[in-house]
């Protein structure tokens, strides 16, 4: 009985120490090939991916940062910087 114990709190201990995170959502290319530089407003990234990761104040105005990792290697990244109201610049990769 003591043994059974040992083994499942073992088993479990292990199961947990390798899981990976996963971090934020997927970010579809669909919607990534919807932004338009110096047409695409904040309100349609917001619609398009929710709330950013990150935002931090650059330069020229902000920048947002979308990050999905799948636990497993595979990621996305998305980096849309404002001017104003409106899409400046933004990669994806």
């Amino acid at each position: 009985m003591k043994l059974a114990v040992i083994i499942s709190i073992l088993l479990i201990v292990i199961s947990v120490g390798c899981a990976t995170p996963k971090i934020g959502s997927p970010i579809s290319t669909s919607n990534v090939q919807q932004i338009r530089s110096g047409y695409t407003t904040r309100d349609d990234i917001l619609s398009l991916f929710g709330t950013p990761l990150r935002n931090v104040a650059g330069e020229t105005g902000e920048i947002w940062v979308y990050r999905y990792l799948d636990g497993k290697g595979v990621g996305q990244e998305l980096v849309v910087s404002f001017n104003g109201d409106k899409v400046s610049v933004f990669s994806y990769r």
